[in-house]
């Protein structure tokens, strides 16, 4: 396998990590394929939540109960950005700052540069808080809850659940920023696969890689923003329904009408979704809502 060595001490070398070709390329490869795939993928999915909330619980629900999903979470998520995220920071440590290089050579590919490194770090810090809050949550109803957690699990990160998280401006604006960091980091990371791989060579077919990386990393900037501002919404102005699909309660501001999110799963236990082969014979809109109707519904 060849090599390209940074020793110890040689100028931009902080801990003597030996970069490998090999393992460079796969890095950049991971970034694309499959994690800029999947983070288009979810993104797409989520943006089903502007369309209602029926359509997002069927989307969540259709790719919940497919087969064999723990293992392809396992294989095609988060073993890539495990390997991506640890070689990356490898990466990272050997980088100089802007009072390095910066300062003797600030080309706009060099800051891009420092910023990819930059953008990947926070991304990864997102990506760990976003899998702890949402898929994290779903995993421990779903092996703890009893027969009720393939149920409750899906209702832990359903257009309610959702809701409710989005209502607190400090998850909305996390949530803002780690999507920017990861939009950015994958469009810039788009140009560079491509001239690493040798699929952009001459300076036009590099520009029309560049433009193309800025028009994914802008695109999927916006449609995780509009999809983040209208939860926001929502969760300030959600209408609580029962099993037969009536307001129960209407406009309600879900931080402040559940204390937890915990609460508001054990409570309602509505989530509206169309039925899906092989989900089960007790669908969400089948379930029963346990909400005690307000004194002003009543």
């Amino acid at each position: 396998m060849s090599t390209t060595v940074i020793e110890k001490g040689q100028q931009g070398s902080r801990t003597g990590f030996q970069d490998s070709f090999l393992l460079h390329k796969l890095h950049s490869l991971s970034g694309v394929f499959p994690i800029g795939f999947f983070m288009i993928f979810h993104l797409l999915a989520n943006s089903y939540s502007l369309r209602g909330e029926m359509e997002f619980n069927t989307t969540v629900k259709a790719i919940g109960y497919l087969p064999f999903v723990f293992v392809i979470e396992c294989l095609v998520i988060f073993i890539p950005i495990i390997f991506h995220a640890v070689y990356g920071l490898f990466i990272t440590a050997e980088m100089q700052g802007p009072g390095g290089n910066m300062v003797h050579y600030a080309y706009g590919r060099n800051w891009l540069y420092w910023l990819q490194r930059v953008s990947g770090v926070v991304a990864l810090a997102y990506i760990c808080y976003h899998v702890w809050s949402t898929t994290g949550h779903r995993w421990g109803y779903e092996l703890f809850g009893g027969s009720a957690g393939k149920e409750a699990g899906f209702r832990a990160v359903s257009y309610e659940a959702m809701a409710y998280r989005f209502a607190g401006w400090g998850y909305t604006i996390t949530y803002i920023i780690g999507i920017a960091a990861a939009s950015f980091h994958l469009g810039n990371g788009l140009f560079n696969f491509c001239i690493r791989w040798g699929i952009a060579i001459g300076r036009e077919a590099q520009k029309i890689v560049a433009a193309i990386g800025w028009s994914v990393g802008f695109g999927l900037a916006f449609i995780a923003m509009w999809t983040a501002l209208n939860f926001h919404s929502v969760g300030h102005h959600y209408d609580i329904k029962n099993a037969q699909g009536e307001v129960i309660e209407k406009d309600v501001d879900l931080r402040q009408r559940f204390s937890s999110l915990a609460e508001l799963i054990s409570q309602t236990k509505l989530a509206p979704a169309e039925s899906i082969p092989g989900a089960g014979a007790k669908s969400a809109s089948g379930s029963a809502v346990t909400v005690p109707a307000s004194p002003a519904a009543q």
